[in-house]
């Protein structure tokens, strides 16, 4: 009987999300490790305790996502597990979600494979992203499994056979683009990322949602800003898993980050501020935790 296990990182979680993601999981799973990246740590999460298939391992401090997943990636492989399904910790998912997601995997390399999702903030349903002739492509599916570049952390299911060829996530980049840049690794070495279109999660993406009347963006702290501008300008320099063409749209994008985040959003001088330091540690490779205010 195959075996799969849950990784689900938490810090400062609202609990009530939580459980509801917990308590989605619990009967799918053969087992759920909560990595708490709580500072100190979360006590909270001691009410877990009473489920038989849940652990939670506390961290002390705040590592980042990449290596908090990597901490319970490492404890499902030490426990034999063939399938490891992350999570955020607002993520909720449906009763048949894992059998569903594991039908992805009836072909040889499938490395990972992933749902849409709703964004709880936006109310949208998100898009596939797959490797367009010069950049990225989004699509639209409305069922169906599909071969993609890349797909989020949240939802995702990998299978543990082939993380000693591709490796772990990336713990320099702290959070924000971690699980693309794995997705790219991925397939960079010949791998496949399947999006099931057949099976939709609801997500929260951001804080809370702008809507612009011409789009609508997903709202986050000046600190996940400066994350998201910093390892954006990081990869497009050096990241060799995607073309050239992928790198120039990702260094691109970083400037509309900068424009959008301190236009769009509030505090306007404290977003630039943590845009334009992301931008400036993305172009000289500082990486890691930021540990002081720009």
């Amino acid at each position: 009987m195959l075996r799969v296990f849950g990784v689900v990182v938490s810090y400062k979680p609202n609990m009530l999300l939580l459980e509801e993601c917990i308590h989605s999981l619990k009967n799918q799973l053969a087992k759920i490790v909560i990595v708490d990246n709580t500072p100190g740590k979360c006590e909270k999460l001691q009410r877990f305790k009473t489920l038989p298939n849940v652990e939670v391992i506390y961290l002390g401090d705040n590592y980042g996502i990449a290596y908090a997943q990597n901490v319970g990636i490492k404890k499902a492989l030490n426990e034999k597990a063939d399938y490891i399904l992350l999570s955020d910790q607002d993520t909720v998912y449906p009763p048949d979600f894992v059998k569903k997601m594991l039908e992805c995997f009836t072909e040889e390399k499938v490395a990972a494979a992933g749902p849409l999702y709703l964004g709880m903030t936006t109310g949208l349903i998100q898009p596939f992203v797959k490797k367009g002739l010069i950049g990225f492509r989004k699509t639209y599916p409305k069922s169906g499994k599909h071969e993609v570049l890349q797909l989020i952390a949240s939802g995702t299911i990998m299978k543990t056979q082939y993380l000693d060829d591709i490796g772990l996530f990336n713990s320099d980049l702290f959070i924000d683009w971690v699980d693309l840049e794995w997705c790219w690794r991925a397939v960079k070495k010949g791998y496949k990322i399947i999006g099931n279109a057949d099976v939709i999660i609801n997500h929260k993406l951001g804080d809370k949602a702008i809507n612009l009347g011409f789009k609508i963006l997903s709202q986050r702290s000046p600190l996940r800003q400066y994350y998201i501008t910093r390892n954006a300008i990081h990869l497009a320099l050096r990241c060799n898993s995607i073309g050239v063409f992928h790198r120039i749209t990702l260094f691109l994008k970083s400037f509309r980050y900068i424009l959008g985040f301190s236009i769009f959003m509030k505090p306007h001088t404290k977003n630039l501020r943590y845009t334009l330091k992301g931008f400036y540690h993305g172009i000289i490779g500082r990486l890691g935790k930021l540990d002081e205010e720009p």
